[in-house]
C-alpha cells in the first residue's frame, strides 16, 4: 500500500484526536485502498454495510432515491471525513441511502469489526470515535434547523459559505437538490443574488441528471418552513 497516501490519512484523522505510534501501527494492516470512478458507488441504498471509508481524495455525496426515481442529496463528503450507513452497521440492516463518487476518489476501507477491535484495545481511536459520531450529530442537527427555519435563500447563502470549496464546481442541480428546492428556484435565487456565472465542474466530475426536490420555488419552501415552525 502506497505509504504516502497512508501518511496522508494519518494526518488527517490525527487532526481530530492525537494518535499514538502503537494505535496507528495496529490499524495499518487494516486498512485497504479503494479506488472509484466518478459515478460509482461506494455502497447503495438496500445494501448491508459492513464497512467504514476514510476518504482520502476526491468527492462523494449521500442521497436517497425516492419511488418516483428522484434523488435528494443529503450531503457531500471530501478528504478527511469517514463515510458509511451506521444504522447499517450497528443493527445489521440495509442502507436507506446511497453514496456515490461524484470525481475521481480513493479510500481506505476497514471492516466494522476490526474497527470495533481497534476502539476496545485502545484510547486513541475510542475518542476518535467519539469526536467522529459528535461532528456527524452536530452536523445533522444544524442541517435539521437549517431545513425547519432558513428560507431557501438563506440555505444557499449558508452553503456558500461552508461549502465555499463545492459551490464553484458542483453543477446547480445538486446543490438545489442539496438545499430541498429546485433548480428552477436555486436559479432565480442566484439571478436575485447576482451569481450568474456557469460552475467549470471538477475534473472528471460525474453527471449524473439529478432530479432536484420537489418544492417549486422559494416562496412555496419558505412557507413548507413556516407550516413546520407553527408545529
Amino acid at each position: 500500500m502506497p505509504r504516502d497516501q497512508l501518511d496522508g490519512l494519518f494526518r488527517m484523522l490525527a487532526a481530530n484526536i492525537p494518535i499514538s505510534e502503537e494505535a496507528w501501527a495496529a490499524a495499518e494492516p487494516m486498512f485497504v485502498l479503494r479506488r472509484f470512478d466518478a459515478g460509482a458507488h461506494l455502497f447503495k441504498a438496500g445494501e448491508v454495510v459492513t464497512e467504514l471509508f476514510f476518504v482520502a481524495a476526491g468527492l462523494a455525496r449521500f442521497y436517497y432515491l425516492d419511488a418516483k426515481g428522484r434523488e435528494f442529496n443529503k450531503s457531500f463528503s471530501g478528504p478527511g471525513q469517514v463515510l458509511s450507513s451506521i444504522s447499517s452497521l450497528v443493527t445489521g440492516g440495509v442502507s436507506p441511502f446511497f453514496v456515490q463518487a461524484l470525481a475521481p476518489t480513493q479510500a481506505f476501507s476497514m471492516c466494522y469489526t476490526d474497527f470495533q477491535d481497534l476502539v476496545r484495545r485502545f484510547p486513541d481511536w475510542m475518542r476518535l470515535r467519539m469526536t467522529l459520531l459528535e461532528q456527524l450529530v452536530i452536523k445533522r442537527e444544524r442541517r435539521e434547523a437549517d431545513l425547519l427555519l432558513l428560507s431557501a435563500t438563506e440555505r444557499y447563502q449558508k452553503f456558500l459559505d461552508e461549502y465555499s470549496h463545492l459551490s464553484g464546481v458542483l453543477p446547480n442541480y445538486h446543490i438545489a437538490s442539496y438545499l430541498g428546492i429546485t433548480e428552477v428556484a436555486l436559479s432565480r435565487i442566484r439571478r436575485r443574488l447576482g451569481l450568474t456565472q456557469v460552475n467549470a465542474p471538477i475534473t472528471g466530475l460525474v453527471n449524473t441528471g439529478a432530479s432536484s426536490n420537489r418544492r417549486p420555488d422559494d416562496e412555496v419552501d419558505r412557507q413548507y418552513g413556516a407550516d413546520h415552525r407553527r408545529k
